[in-house]
């Protein structure tokens, strides 16, 4: 039992430091994009815009499947941190022209019309899978 506990106390400030590594590109990547939207999709969110929700939700998980493939053959903390943030920005980058080649979307969610934010969350979900992939080889 002793290697046990040997191992997660050398392995769980390790786990520390790439958790707070990922949370940090995450939370920085996640700004960034709502800075990007033509509308406040956290205000949206909490007048009870279900669309905003629907793509808002989409964004969160979109965000996060590339950093966790970013964690499945990490190297380093480095290691990380230069991929999860190659990786939010590739993806923050697709995202916008996502947005940009669906133009319209953002009244729509706005409106409060679901149909075309679930279509829009569809893509943006897709892609970042795709990502996913590419970066876990």
């Amino acid at each position: 039992m002793e290697p046990v506990f040997d191992s997660l106390a050398q392995g769980f400030p390790w786990l520390v430091f790439y958790l707070l590594s990922v949370a940090a590109i995450f939370i920085i990547a996640l700004f960034i994009y709502v800075k990007l939207t033509p509308h406040d999709e956290f205000k949206l969110v909490s007048q009870g815009n279900m669309a905003a929700a629907i793509h808002l939700s989409a964004l969160i998980i979109s965000l996060s499947l590339p950093l966790a493939a970013c964690l499945i053959h990490k190297v380093s903390i480095w290691d990380v941190v230069i991929w999860g943030t190659l990786s939010v920005t590739l993806q923050l980058f697709l995202f916008r022209l996502t947005d940009l080649i669906f133009r319209g979307i953002p009244d729509l969610i706005e409106k409060d019309i679901a149909a075309p934010a679930l279509v829009l969350a569809a893509f943006k979900l897709s892609g970042s899978i795709i990502l996913a992939f590419a970066i876990a080889g």
